[in-house]
């Protein structure tokens, strides 16, 4: 703490601090002789203020009588070689914590740890009473319906929203029963909620108001325990809050979602049905592969569920698998067309598919997620793919699992250059690539879903 003397006497100030030290309070400290310099050191207000009774042009008197003109609560001790009883009290009225005598420091610290106490106290006690003025005005001020009840449900507190809402005054539901309230069919609910706060100590719920002239509306209920200091039970704290605009608002956003989901469900059909329009367009353009995409995307659709992919994941797996070849929208048709093996520099120009996809499809925002496929599906394992030499699980894992399948599929087929290869052939190949081309740890599960499952 920071400890302001006030002292004209050097050795008294020694003794002082040397007392201070031996309590083992850790402290810094500053000393003033006039009251300039007192008035100066207040700008930086200290923790609590030391002060001998009487200086050559100062006194505590005038030290405290500063304090309150400025309205500060600083710990204020005043540590006398000699001092009146009656100085003392009046010390004392003017706002002094303690006195002692110069000869008896041995109380300091027990006087200053007072000290410090007793002003947050007087913190908390003001604070205290700040907030309980607030929350009586937010009470009083609140659109919603705040009330007291004894244990039996008599009102003992009613706020002006409660009473408006039930077109009562404050005065005449005060002493009534809450059943004034609500209509006869919903007195066992209100029943019910007062054992669930006896027995929880709260309850929340939607209830049916009664206002006045006999017509409801839909209301939102807390109730919770009033408890006195020892904890005994004494009473019940309702709000109840008028839901009747909430109500008709979440109709409308009901009927608003229905409309948005079957137009959802109208849109993504219209998505999926231009999806497959492109895919159609690529088998006509590229009939060497013609149903190759369709059956790519079913074994990977198919594996996606096996691994645990969820179902929006899937989503845009599927549209990825269909739009995995879209980058050879770009591709010229003397290269795609052409019956046998291509040269260096059409292979140079047939690997630039996958950087037409992402061109073609990221200014697509429902496509976006759906890019990894067409983007990373010639990665390889071990980064001699094309087109960015990612490895391992840098390469994504929808990308990863579609490889597999799109080779599987590829040298299961017929092409102008070669005819199919055998099954067995064709696994022996993936698993001779396994950690080379492809995931060593999706090639087992693939080929076991190839044994139980796939019929070529």
């Amino acid at each position: 703490m920071e400890i302001l003397f006030i002292e004209d006497n050097p050795a008294d100030l020694e003794i002082t601090l040397h007392q201070l030290q031996k309590t083992g309070i850790s402290f810094s400290w500053r000393n003033v002789i006039t009251r300039q310099e007192y008035l100066e050191a207040l700008q930086l207000p200290p923790d609590i203020i030391l002060a001998d009774f009487t200086l050559p042009q100062f006194n505590a008197i005038e030290a405290l009588e500063v304090l309150k003109e400025m309205d500060l609560d600083i710990p204020f001790i005043v540590v006398s070689g000699t001092i009146s009883e009656e100085v003392a009290v009046q010390c004392m009225k003017l706002g002094a914590s303690d006195y002692l005598l110069k000869d008896r420091l041995t109380r300091l610290g027990p006087a200053i740890a007072q000290a410090i106490e007793q002003k947050k106290l007087r913190e908390e006690q003001i604070k205290s009473q700040v907030q309980l003025r607030l929350l009586s005005s937010a009470v009083e001020q609140s659109t919603e319906g705040i009330a007291v009840t004894d244990l039996n449900g008599i009102f003992l507190f009613v706020n002006q929203a409660l009473a408006e809402m039930h077109g009562y005054t404050q005065n005449e539901l005060v002493g009534k029963h809450v059943s004034i309230l609500h209509s006869q069919d919903q007195y066992q609910l209100i029943e019910l909620a007062h054992e669930r706060v006896i027995e929880r100590g709260d309850y929340t719920g939607e209830v049916v108001g009664i206002i006045r002239n006999r017509t409801s509306f839909p209301s939102q209920t807390h109730i919770s325990l009033l408890r006195d200091e020892t904890g005994r039970p004494i009473g019940m704290v309702r709000t109840i809050r008028d839901i009747s605009e909430r109500k008709k608002t979440e109709e409308k956003i009901q009927k608003l979602l229905k409309e948005l989901k079957q137009s959802n469900t109208e849109l993504a059909s219209a998505y999926d049905a231009t999806l497959e329009g492109w895919v159609r367009f690529l088998d006509l353009r590229d009939h060497n592969t013609e149903g190759h995409t369709q059956r790519v995307t079913r074994v990977t659709l198919a594996l996606a569920e096996l691994i645990g992919f969820s179902k929006k994941q899937i989503v845009h797996l599927r549209r990825g698998a269909l739009l995995h070849d879209i980058g050879k929208m770009g591709i010229p048709d003397e290269i795609l067309q052409k019956p046998g093996p291509l040269n260096d520099r059409e292979w140079r120009i047939m690997r630039k598919h996958p950087e037409f996809a992402y061109r073609m499809l990221a200014p697509i925002d429902f496509l976006r997620p759906a890019l990894e496929i067409p983007q990373y599906h010639h990665e390889k394992w071990d980064g001699s793919g094309y087109p960015n030499h990612l490895s391992g699980e840098r390469i994504p894992l929808a990308a990863r699992l579609f490889a597999i399948v799109d080779v599987w599929d590829a040298l299961n087929s017929d092409r102008p250059y070669r005819k199919a290869w055998p099954v067995e052939r064709v696994k022996d190949y993936i698993r001779k690539e396994s950690g080379t081309h492809f995931d060593p740890e999706i090639v087992p599960l693939f080929l076991d879903y190839i044994n139980t499952q796939y019929v070529h």
